[in-house]
């Protein structure tokens, strides 16, 4: 049930100060399951600056982002692959696992080169005073937008695009970075390692 008086749910019964509760208070009675780190993600996506604040120093935010960027990029190349495939039916099962292994593994060399450089970047030259950790945890939990991959033909710049406004205010409020050099830096540092690696153009991410 939910007292109408200060909006809190309880089971039966519960001391109500008639006093409405702040975000802080209603974020914190969400608990620190999987479906609390997912709406924290969607609020990073939407900007939300006290949801990075709280996500970079919780512990419990590293593993679940973890998962959320291995799902999110592993059903976007199952997507891909199956929906722009002439022949699904003839895709070794076996062949998709090792596709999966092998591209999660190069994008997430990829990804921590790119965070790296901006992160250095940050620290050198903005004064920065945040941890690596401190940029992981938000960014993984953000880590979804790279679903938008699927999108035919735009799908792969519409998803970096998203991902480097994320890191644009995860670097501001982790470093006090300016927004706009975060972004000059971030999108410079992904197009310079796709071209270095010949893979502007095509996935896997």
């Amino acid at each position: 049930m939910k007292c109408e008086a200060c909006g809190l749910d309880y089971q039966e019964t519960h001391n109500c100060s008639a006093v409405p509760p702040t975000e802080e208070q209603l974020i914190a009675a969400e608990g620190s399951g999987f479906g609390h780190y997912l709406r924290e993600a969607w609020r990073i996506v939407r900007w939300d600056d006290l949801a990075i604040r709280r996500v970079k120093d919780d512990p419990n935010a590293l593993g679940y982002g973890l998962l959320i960027w291995t799902a999110t990029n592993a059903i976007s190349l199952l997507v891909i692959l199956y929906t722009r495939s002439r022949h699904p039916e003839r895709i070794s099962p076996v062949a998709v696992l090792f596709l999966v292994a092998i591209s999660l593994l190069y994008a997430a060399t990829l990804g921590l080169i790119q965070l790296g450089i901006v992160h250095l970047a940050a620290k050198f030259f903005c004064a920065g005073e945040g941890k690596f950790v401190q940029v992981l945890r938000p960014l993984l939990l953000a880590s979804f937008v790279y679903i938008l991959q699927v999108i035919p033909v735009a799908g792969i710049l519409i998803a970096g695009l998203a991902w480097v406004c994320v890191m644009v205010m995860v670097f501001d409020e982790v470093h006090g970075m300016p927004q706009l050099t975060s972004f000059l830096v971030s999108a410079g540092a992904g197009v310079a390692l796709r071209i270095l690696t010949g893979d502007i153009f095509r996935m896997p991410f």
